[in-house]
């Protein structure tokens, strides 16, 4: 059966941002906010770090809207494609309150996670209920070919057939790193025990270099 289908042409967002000035640090940081816009910093392939500020609104809808993580991101007439790195939040977890991106070329191979999205409702459960094991992927694509999810279609699932990681239908050029026959989603019978396949990936994500601090040039 077709366990999963494909998710749609992505469009990269667009974002702009702005330099800042000398100033640096919380209360700085604190002013900005206030005039709703977001601290962050823009590194890699060996160019200057740059710190900047966006908009704060514009990123906030660009990820709940679009679940965007990449970007094309303006800055001073130049246009770069980059990755959220890192994405800091106040201790309520409501408000942004420091971005980071990192420079990134559309050809390139990274790993990132992904969401799993299920869609539709099995068309009958056997008495099952559902349980998904695994709510994220690991992946390795291009870096312009980053899926917003990888989509799974429920309806002809049934019990005591599990869509196993084998038999997803991925976007072109995706590779999910979990072994084959990690369970994805399945339904079983209240309280049976989970059925437990090899969930880990066989390299870890990669997307993890360590980022220059505030105030920092790049290494070259």
């Amino acid at each position: 059966m077709a366990a999963a289908t494909k998710s749609s042409d992505k469009k990269v967002a667009t974002l702009t941002a702005q330099a800042r000035d000398g100033k640096k640090g919380s209360r700085a940081s604190a002013k900005l906010r206030k005039q709703g816009l977001i601290p962050a910093i823009v590194y890699g392939h060996k160019e200057p770090v740059a710190h900047v500020s966006v908009n704060a609104e514009e990123l906030d809808r660009a990820i709940r809207v679009q679940h965007a993580r990449m970007f094309s991101l303006t800055l001073g007439g130049k246009t770069d494609t980059v990755l959220i790195k890192e994405l800091q939040w106040d201790h309520l977890g409501k408000e942004m309150i420091h971005v980071d991106f990192e420079r990134r070329s559309l050809t390139e191979i990274v790993k990132v996670v992904v969401p799993v999205e299920l869609r539709n409702a099995p068309k009958a459960t056997g008495g099952g209920v559902l349980d998904q094991p695994l709510h994220h992927l690991h992946v390795e694509c291009e870096f312009a070919q980053i899926p917003d999810a990888i989509r799974i279609d429920l309806t002809n699932l049934t019990l005591g057939h599990p869509i196993h990681v084998k038999e997803l239908t991925l976007p072109e050029g995706v590779k999910v790193l979990e072994g084959p026959e990690a369970i994805v989603v399945q339904l079983k019978l209240p309280g049976a025990e989970a059925v437990v396949a090899e969930a880990s990936p066989a390299e870890p994500e990669v997307l993890t270099a360590k980022k220059p601090k505030e105030g920092e040039a790049e290494e070259k």
